[in-house]
């Protein structure tokens, strides 16, 4: 789950790079007061990145590593 507050309001933009680009499946829904549930279905093992950004700016911690097997 993302939440991000006190930053104002913007875009959230979600993306995921990998072997197969795009994903399968990806989904944000969001719920209420600035958080959103992201979900996401990769169909091959190897190495992927989630890219989660508000607005222009990444989120702490993204772009993050993943390794599906």
């Amino acid at each position: 789950m993302v939440h991000w507050c006190a930053v104002g309001y913007n875009m959230l933009v979600v993306g995921i790079a990998g072997p197969r680009v795009p994903c399968e499946q990806l989904s944000v829904v969001h719920m209420n007061n600035l958080k959103y549930i992201v979900k996401y279905r990769l169909s091959q093992p190897g190495n992927y990145v989630l890219m989660v950004k508000w607005g222009d700016e990444h989120i702490r911690g993204s772009p993050f590593n993943i390794v599906a097997q």
